[in-house]
């Protein structure tokens, strides 16, 4: 496949501008104002006289398409509106976001929430610290999957946590697939599986057990 030269792109956004232009019907001289160059530059442009240097692609792609929008916002966005049981996290563990069925009143959260703070359920402790380890210095983990298995009301329950780690605007979020159900007869320990990709590119499994002494009340 071939690619296309800068040569080529610049042209094409010129083409744009100018198809933009009379779809808004606006004058060569407003969009002169707009991107601070004078009107008979936008003529050239627009002809194919000249081509916009770099930083004029860029002003005039943002006219026309919109600024980009924030990934973290989108990110943001599309858990808000997603009926999976999704949660999104920041770097200090705060919920940034949450998922259709987690916004509901009562949700899954205002029942099972406390297994996942650590002072209310200790055997969660090494979990979130490993949790806050790879968020600091991922070192080439990308995600984790966790079997959190505990007792709630004198049955034997069982969490699992998909977190996929993501670094968007700046910061480390972590994308976080949470649901509960009734434990099974494998459901003993608690088990985190780091998914970890090599230079490479090849995937990397490792898995720790913490084994529990005695079941949780």
């Amino acid at each position: 496949m071939m690619l296309k030269h800068d040569h080529d792109r610049t042209g094409e956004i010129c083409g744009e501008l100018r198809a933009w232009r009379i779809r808004s019907r606006l004058r060569q001289d407003a969009i002169a104002k707009c991107l601070g160059v004078a009107q008979s530059q936008i003529s050239r442009w627009e002809s194919g006289r000249e081509l916009p240097r770099p930083h004029n692609v860029e002003a005039i792609r943002r006219l026309i398409r919109g600024p980009e929008v924030d990934p973290l916002l989108a990110l943001r966005h599309f858990v808000l509106h997603s009926s999976q049981h999704l949660l999104l996290f920041d770097d200090q563990l705060e919920i940034l976001a949450r998922s259709l069925p987690f916004q509901a009143s009562p949700n899954p959260l205002d029942r099972f929430g406390w297994v996942l703070d650590p002072e209310r359920n200790p055997p969660f402790a090494p979990v979130q610290r490993r949790y806050r380890e790879v968020l600091s210095d991922p070192a080439g983990v990308v995600g984790l999957a966790i079997t959190l298995p505990f007792q709630h009301e004198g049955a034997r329950w069982v969490a699992s946590i998909g977190k996929t780690i993501h670094s968007i605007a700046g910061i480390r979020v972590c994308l976080c697939e949470l649901s509960f159900a009734p434990a099974g007869a494998d459901d003993a320990d608690i088990r985190v599986e780091e998914v970890r990709l090599d230079p490479t590119g090849e995937t990397r499994h490792s898995m720790t057990l913490w084994r529990q002494p005695s079941a949780n009340a």
